[in-house]
């Protein structure tokens, strides 16, 4: 068959523009790089920052991961390409430039988020965790590049890069937390209690991504608790280890001043919170494991009948209905 000379020159166009067309739209996207990565760095705006920072890291991800899908389709040896040498390499070079310039925003971002987790509550670094998480490929790639040139130092050397930053970014949130509980709470039982809420919270959050047992976090925990134990519960069981005063039964003696201290303790913390069932249920029967076997102890060493006091069972029953809130 022949062709005739205008099928032949439109044939030998279509080649040509279609590359130019490719051209014309990777062209935009990295102007669309420029402008993303220009408006996060003019985020300095403090409240604004921390407002739009787990939104600009999951902007820059998704482009990030964008443009290196179009570049290993360039370098793929296994396709054969319709651009020119040149036109592919120019692409090639100006994907690869973009991608290491979206690999600095990237981690500038990871950087601010973890040093301004001061003014963070336990909800943001959740989504920041949720979006580190879900793009770990990409993530773990950009904080191996940080690791390389020593801008990233992870502290656990036992998990992946990406592990280790989401524990301290954790961590860091506990840390703030206790430091600025101090003068949220006058009341020392309910900012431990504040604490324990969040450090049980974080856990959880944290057991969704990592799946390796979390010591230190679990034994800030437990540090937490302890403390709790010994502000709220130690003065009240102090009541009866007074020798001070042998009359079990009158208005200054030790059994007195324990009920009256045991129940100003018991109402007021009644009505606190402790939002899981689990740290709900830990935290009576530790109570219950401190207080009951001082009580039932002074009992029997002042040979003190039930029939007179609140016997020990029923001390156990109330303590079993505290933090429904």
């Amino acid at each position: 068959m022949v062709q005739s000379q205008d099928e032949g020159q439109g044939t030998s166009k279509q080649p040509l523009e279609f590359v130019q067309l490719v051209e014309a739209a990777v062209l935009k996207m990295l102007t669309f790089v420029d402008a993303i990565i220009a408006a996060a760095a003019r985020t300095n705006d403090r409240s604004g920052a921390m407002a739009l920072a787990d939104e600009k890291l999951w902007v820059l991800i998704e482009v990030h991961d964008a443009l290196s899908m179009a570049l290993e389709h360039i370098m793929s040896p296994s396709l054969s390409s319709p651009f020119g040498e040149s036109t592919e390499g120019t692409m090639r070079n100006l994907l690869s430039a973009d991608l290491a310039k979206l690999d600095e925003a990237i981690w500038d971002t990871i950087v601010e988020i973890r040093n301004s987790i001061l003014a963070w509550m336990d909800d943001d670094v959740t989504r920041c965790t949720n979006i580190l998480s879900s793009n770990d490929k990409s993530v773990n790639r950009i904080l191996h590049d940080a690791f390389l040139r020593v801008k990233y130092v992870p502290e656990n050397e036992n998990v992946s890069l990406l592990s280790s930053l989401i524990i301290e970014l954790a961590r860091s949130l506990e840390e703030k937390l206790a430091i600025m509980s101090r003068s949220w709470f006058s009341d020392q039982s309910l900012r431990f209690l504040f604490l324990i809420n969040n450090s049980d919270f974080i856990m959880q959050q944290l057991h969704r991504h990592l799946c390796f047992p979390l010591l230190t976090l679990s034994h800030k925990t437990d540090g937490y608790i302890n403390s709790y134990l010994q502000v709220s519960w130690a003065p009240v069981l102090k009541c009866l280890q007074d020798p001070a005063t042998p009359h079990c039964f009158t208005r200054c003696s030790p059994l007195t001043k324990f009920k009256s201290k045991f129940h100003k303790t018991y109402t007021v913390q009644k009505l606190w919170k402790v939002p899981d069932p689990d740290m709900r249920k830990r935290l009576r029967k530790a109570i219950i494991e401190k207080v009951i076997p001082v009580f039932t102890q002074f009992l029997e060493d002042n040979s003190i009948s039930t029939l007179k006091v609140t016997t020990p069972r029923k001390v156990e029953e109330m303590l079993a209905d505290l933090f429904e809130g």
